[in-house]
Parts: C-alpha cells; sequence; structure tokens
C-alpha cells in the first residue's frame, strides 16, 4: 500500500499510471473523457487507506455553474474556480460537440460502470471491510452527479491487509478508516478526470476537462 498521499504505489515503488490507461483507456464522464485515478492518505494511526478507480460514469463530474469538479468540494481546502469566461468558453465548446455527435446519431444515453478498489493496511473484520465499501459509495456520490442511476453499475471493491492493528471495541478508530474511504475515493475521481486526455470515437470527438478548463 503507498505511503504517500497523492497516489498509488506499485510493488517496484513506481506510481500507478492515471487517465486513459487499462480500463480508462475508452472510459467516460459524463461528457467528458474519464479514466484511471489513485488517491491515498496516511492516518493519524498509523494506518493507510488507499482507492483506485476506473471513472465510467453517466453523470456528470463538473458542477454546470462554476466549471469545479464536484469531488473537489469539501477536500479540505478551497476548489479551483476557472475563471468565468474560460468556464462559458468551456461550456460552448461542449454544447457544440453535444450538437455534432447528436447530428451523427450517436448521443444515446450510455450504459456505464465506476468501479473502485478502496485498501487499507488496517486489520479491519468482514464486517467492518464490507461496512468501508458502503461508506467509500459516498465519495462516489461527492464526485459524480447524478450517481447510482439504472444505467450505472457503479461497484466499490474492500481489501484489507491486516497489518495495522486496530483496538478492538474502538469505534472511533474504525470511524476513522470509513470516513477516509469516501475522502480517497472522492479524490481519486478528481485525478482521474485531470489525468485523461481528450479521444476520438465512434461518436465523435470526447474532449478532457484539461482541453475545457487547463491543467
Amino acid at each position: 500500500l503507498p505511503a504517500r498521499s497523492e497516489m498509488c504505489i506499485r510493488d517496484s515503488g513506481e506510481p500507478v499510471a492515471e487517465g486513459g490507461v487499462g480500463a480508462g483507456t475508452g472510459a467516460v464522464a459524463g461528457q467528458l473523457k474519464g479514466g484511471i485515478g489513485t488517491a491515498s492518505v496516511r492516518l493519524a494511526s498509523g494506518a493507510t487507506v488507499a482507492a483506485l478507480v476506473a471513472v465510467n460514469a453517466a453523470g456528470s463530474v463538473v458542477d454546470p455553474r462554476t466549471g469545479v469538479l464536484f469531488g473537489e468540494y469539501g477536500a479540505g481546502e478551497p476548489p479551483a474556480h476557472p475563471p468565468a469566461e474560460v468556464h462559458a468558453a468551456a461550456e460552448r465548446r461542449l454544447a457544440r460537440e453535444r450538437e455534432a455527435t447528436e447530428a451523427a446519431g450517436g448521443g444515446a444515453p450510455p450504459f456505464n460502470t465506476t468501479i473502485a478498489v478502496v485498501a487499507t493496511d488496517a486489520d479491519l473484520t468482514r464486517a467492518q471491510a464490507q461496512k468501508l465499501a458502503g461508506t467509500a459509495h459516498d465519495g462516489l456520490a461527492r464526485a459524480v452527479r447524478p450517481v447510482h442511476l439504472l444505467t450505472d453499475g457503479d461497484t466499490v471493491f474492500t481489501l484489507a491487509t491486516g497489518q495495522v492493528r486496530v483496538p478492538p471495541g474502538d469505534p472511533a478508530a474504525v470511524n476513522e478508516i470509513l470516513a477516509a474511504g469516501a475522502d480517497v475515493l472522492a479524490r481519486a475521481i478528481v485525478k482521474a478526470v485531470r489525468a485523461a486526455r481528450g479521444t476520438e470515437g465512434p461518436g465523435g470527438r470526447l474532449l478532457s476537462y484539461t482541453e475545457l478548463y487547463g491543467d
């Protein structure tokens, strides 16, 4: 598991590739390009909680009022608001792309699935691990709106390696891990969308967030 706060680390010590790689190659995030994202946090207890997500969502990841990624809200620091003129230009470009896709006979509602793994080195019980998978969905709901629709198959898997002891009978210690699961999943979704790059597909051009708003 990772020891750094911003990305998962392979056994070899190399960062996990993000954006349009692996399962993220053909992924979408609403009208934008989706992809792979990772994030992790080391808690005060010494336990690490990490997430790896393949963002392929029918819902939007961007606040239409501001251009801010939904997952950036409540992340502990103020989200970066794009200038109003940049947001307006992005909205116009998205509208043009949507019109072109519809004119070409595309634009049907997608059947998408966002899949994530939330892992910790804490020694969770089976029931606690199942609870972590459930609370991690809160992070998905923070970053994608709407979420958990009939056209989604959103799934979060959890694993615990058991290397860091959690004091038995201490709900606060487990609660810290449960809260972190939602936080890292929301952050991983933001990183996936920021790392993605636009691509051409059968339905036309799929723009990325950075194409519209910059890095």
